[in-house]
């Protein structure tokens, strides 16, 4: 049986994470950190559930990371027009967990260095 086609269109405010979105093109991970208990946020927020606190600071993430776990994506998103890719989950020198973009051969437990390329997080194998 034969699906209909989906198509989706939205449009994402950045109001108030211009930051990260400014980060991303310069190659660089910002996030929150809250002030007040000092939890830090990837994807960053604007408020701390854990304590409540509205008082945020933006951070620059660290750039060393270890892969968590990966997955091969094969069956792609509909206007994913590419070659196969593998995301994952990389734990940063801050203790942050962050799903990203890798490239070279995963493996869990190896070292990534973690940059951008303007519009996502990607982790390079080293």
């Amino acid at each position: 049986m034969e699906g209909i086609p989906l198509f989706l269109k939205y449009d994402v405010s950045i109001q108030g994470y211009e930051r990260f979105w400014e980060g991303l093109k310069a190659g660089e991970v910002w996030t929150t950190k809250c002030k007040k208990c000092g939890t830090i946020y990837y994807p960053p927020q604007r408020d701390c559930p854990n304590c409540l606190s509205s008082d945020m600071e933006w951070i620059k993430l660290k750039e060393n990371g270890k892969i968590m776990t990966f997955s091969i994506v094969k069956q792609k998103p509909q206007g994913f027009d590419q070659e196969d890719y593998v995301i994952g989950i990389v734990r940063n020198e801050d203790n942050v967990d962050l799903m990203c973009w890798l490239k070279g051969i995963p493996k869990v437990g190896k070292d990534v260095k973690l940059t951008t390329d303007g519009k996502r997080v990607i982790g390079v194998v080293v």
